[in-house]
């Protein structure tokens, strides 16, 4: 039982340090993303579907949801590749 409890404040522990690293990762995806979209072709249907995927998130970043917004950026960014 004992072991149990070290496992869950273990567990606790890294999920309250890295979920707050995962959030800070957002701005810079989003931010590395719109770099390169500057450095592109703003009419370009690519260009158009990322700009679109980077908004998505920066609105789901400020929600809080930073999973699926570093999703969201780095499917931005592959796009662009």
């Amino acid at each position: 039982m004992k072991t149990f409890a070290v496992v869950a404040v273990v567990t606790a522990l890294v999920l309250a340090v890295g979920a707050p690293a995962y959030a800070f990762n957002c701005p810079n995806l989003i931010r590395q993303a719109n770099e390169q979209i500057a450095k592109m072709d703003q009419n370009s249907d690519k260009v158009k579907q990322a700009k679109t995927l980077v908004a998505e998130a920066d609105t789901l970043h400020k929600a809080g949801n930073h999973a699926d917004s570093v999703k969201k950026a780095e499917e931005a960014l592959a796009l662009l590749k």
